[in-house]
């Protein structure tokens, strides 16, 4: 195996862990019913969620990022779209284009004042779709740990010998003498 491709490996690990959180914290919001808690905890969930399809830097790989249409059933790929658009435009992002917003000129005597308004989220109607959302976040995990299986075949015949996988490939314990 290359170093791209242990790479490409050690992404896929750390995606299954970003969804594996995604559903922990699922598992914490059924404790909650207080949209105070439950909202964010949400935001979270999705911001989480949509990690391994944003671009992320590696060595090897310069950007990487999960296919979607590897790892997103068909079924979920509405859902999938929206939490990714979510995290892009909103949660981890203030872009005018999601938001829209309006201000307007209001005077008073001393001083004007100029209120906005935007464009916000409709988290209650996303909170009532949690089950689907984690149908989803369970299907790219499943997907994912199918890769990473494969990947794993790959490094066995490698392993023997080695003692530790590092950002270069496998290490071995034995030095070389020269």
């Amino acid at each position: 195996m290359d170093s791209a491709a242990f790479e490409k490996y050690c992404f896929l690990r750390l995606y299954s862990i970003d969804l594996d959180t995604a559903l922990h914290t699922i598992r914490v919001m059924r404790r909650y019913k207080r949209q105070d808690v439950l909202f964010p905890l949400l935001r979270d969930v999705a911001v989480t969620y949509a990690r391994p399809f944003s671009v992320n830097r590696g060595n090897e790989i310069q950007k990487h990022q999960l296919p979607s249409k590897s790892h997103v059933p068909k079924p979920h790929r509405a859902l999938h779209d929206e939490l990714v658009r979510l995290r892009m435009e909103q949660f981890a992002h203030t872009d005018l284009q999601y938001y829209r917003p309006r201000v307007a000129k209001f005077s008073r005597r001393t001083k004007p004042w100029y209120p906005m308004s935007f464009k916000g989220y409709d988290y209650a109607g996303l909170l009532g779709r949690i089950a689907e959302i984690e149908e989803l976040i369970v299907a790219v995990e499943c997907s994912i740990r199918s890769e990473i299986e494969r990947c794993e075949a790959a490094l066995q015949p490698f392993a023997a010998g080695a003692t530790a996988l590092t950002g270069r490939g496998l290490s071995s314990s034995v030095r070389r003498r020269k």
